[in-house]
């Protein structure tokens, strides 16, 4: 079959046997299905079944000279003119959203303290301002660390001197660090998309009352970023009604080649390479799971080439937001609240994370090669295995012997 169900009824493969289930988590729910226990049904609406959409829109990218008046706070009035709109280009829209939401944050600070904004902001008002956090507003250290990052790039950019990395600052929040470690459980934060993982999500989009195109929508998105380690970013726009063709997955941007796989170019990457970077899609000889054969379906119902591969029939675009909270929604009744871990990057990390399991797999430069890093930010998506450590130790005890 081209693609993974027919009829309009999922025919995904068996997960696992009906045998006590070993290892994961994963590996447990994936036995769990197979053996014909039936979790909760995601109550998902179909997203083609919305009527009424407008048009689609060619959104700006995520680099813009664009101006808004919410800026002006957070860059001030020392530059201006055209060179104003070359400022605003230098970071991404993402980016100047973060710091709109740490100067929102010291605004709240400010009305609630009855104090005024003023700049430069002196070390008693950041350490109060940081110590407010922590305490009253219950934000993380890590998230008080990003607001006063974003104050010293206001700083910075008024030509002033800033205090956000003074001493005093700095222990306040390695304080808040320390005690965290008392009132935290020890859990990942993020979960790593595995093979059985995906299959469960295979299954779980079969129980949807979705039509034909709309699960190949999701499934394909789903089998495309895993099997690429591609970032959501990079295949999906980033609202549902607008898009940028230079940053959202084209189907000019996929060439189907003979050899049953598939060159994607990539146009904008994290690297901002000039040419953008490639990716090679093969395909996967396990029923259902094939990205290759998902995407070939798709390509059958296409209508433009320069339309974007992840739409529904009435225009509305699949975002990282909705298949975020989409696949979350479907696992939930069979891993529970360990979904709520699984997010685009757990799609990216799953490959690479794989990879480095088993240490006679792949050299850390295929791994890096695989994923696209330029750095060693790749190890920020893997997990040392026990048999890595194994090895590992198995080296440590040779040093100390000998």
């Amino acid at each position: 079959m081209a693609y993974p169900f027919k009829r309009d009824r999922w025919t995904l493969p068996v997960v696992a046997t009906a045998k006590k289930p070993k290892g994961t988590d994963a590996d447990a729910a994936a036995a769990d299905v197979s053996t014909g226990s039936q979790p909760k049904k995601a109550r998902l609406e179909d997203p083609a079944d919305e009527e009424g959409r407008e048009p689609l829109k060619i959104s700006v990218g995520k680099y813009s000279s664009n101006d808004n008046p919410t800026l002006l706070e957070i860059i001030g009035s020392n530059v201006m003119g055209p060179e104003r709109g070359l400022l605003i280009a230098s970071l991404a829209r993402a980016t100047w959203a973060k710091h709109r939401s740490a100067f929102n944050c010291y605004k709240n600070f400010a009305k609630n303290s009855g104090s005024d904004i003023v700049w430069p902001m002196s070390i008693d008002q950041i350490c109060k301002f940081v110590s407010w956090a922590l305490l009253e507003r219950n934000l993380k250290p890590s998230t008080v660390k990003s607001y006063l990052s974003s104050l010293e790039f206001m700083h910075k950019i008024r030509n002033l001197e800033c205090y956000c990395k003074n001493f005093t600052v700095q222990s306040i929040i390695k304080g808040a660090e320390n005690l965290n470690m008392y009132s935290m459980i020890s859990v990942g934060t993020r979960r790593v998309m595995t093979l059985p993982l995906l299959k469960i999500i295979g299954h779980q989009i079969a129980k949807l009352n979705w039509s034909a195109h709309s699960k190949l929508i999701l499934w394909g998105a789903c089998t495309l970023a895993f099997f690429g380690s591609l970032r959501l970013g990079e295949i999906l726009a980033p609202t549902e009604n607008c898009f940028n063709p230079l940053e959202t997955l084209l189907w000019s941007d996929l060439k189907f080649r003979p050899d049953s796989s598939i060159l994607l170019h990539v146009k904008i990457d994290k690297s901002k390479n000039k040419t953008g970077s490639y990716v090679d899609i093969f395909s996967f000889d396990v029923k259902g799971c094939c990205p290759v054969k998902t995407l070939t379906s798709l390509q059958k119902l296409c209508k433009n080439s320069n339309d974007p591969v992840f739409v529904f029939k009435n225009g509305k675009l699949l975002t990282p937001k909705l298949m975020n909270n989409t696949v979350r929604l479907l696992l939930r009744p069979v891993i529970g609240e360990k979904a709520m871990q699984i997010s685009g990057h757990s799609f990216r990390a799953g490959i690479p994370s794989a990879l480095a399991s088993d240490p006679k797999a792949a050299k850390d430069s295929d791994i890096k090669a695989w994923g696209r890093w330029s750095s060693d930010s790749y190890l920020l998506y893997t997990r040392l295995k026990l048999n890595q450590k194994k090895i590992l130790f198995e080296k440590i005890v040779a040093v100390l012997i000998n």
